[in-house]
């Protein structure tokens, strides 16, 4: 969905899962809503291997309009909003999935995104994803 409000100066870029993602090419600014995550286990309990292409795909649109800040809809507080968080979030769907195919229970998936991942926020989110992409196996 492409939508342009000249008053803003402001065009959606793309709708992802109910979310809405905003480019303000005057500042390079894009705010990502749900496609961006900032130091913050995503939450991938509704997704599955088609759905997180599709926000990879989300996420390298975000990044052709090489922006100058992305405000990610999850993040840490004391975190920059740097461009780079596209590049990370993107990584980081993408080793879920690997992952997610190297192991075959909940707590496996769980423990080594940990070790990937050790310092990001809400391992809540991780554990359910875990949980939803395994069937529910501890």
């Amino acid at each position: 969905m492409l939508s342009r409000s000249s008053r803003y100066d402001c065009v959606a870029i793309c709708s992802m899962f109910g979310s809405s993602e905003e480019h303000v090419p005057s500042v390079g600014l894009v705010v990502a809503g749900d496609a961006a995550y900032n130091d913050v286990h995503l939450y991938l309990v509704e997704s599955d291997a088609q759905t997180r292409l599709e926000w990879i795909s989300a996420l390298d649109t975000i990044e052709a309009l090489k922006p100058r800040a992305v405000i990610a809809g999850h993040t840490k507080p004391e975190n920059d909003d740097c461009p780079r968080i596209a590049n990370e979030t993107r990584q980081y769907i993408r080793d879920f999935g690997r992952v997610a195919e190297m192991t075959t229970t909940a707590r496996e998936l769980y423990d080594e995104m940990l070790e990937l991942y050790p310092d990001r926020a809400n391992a809540g989110s991780l554990w359910g994803s875990a949980r939803a992409v395994t069937g529910g196996t501890t």
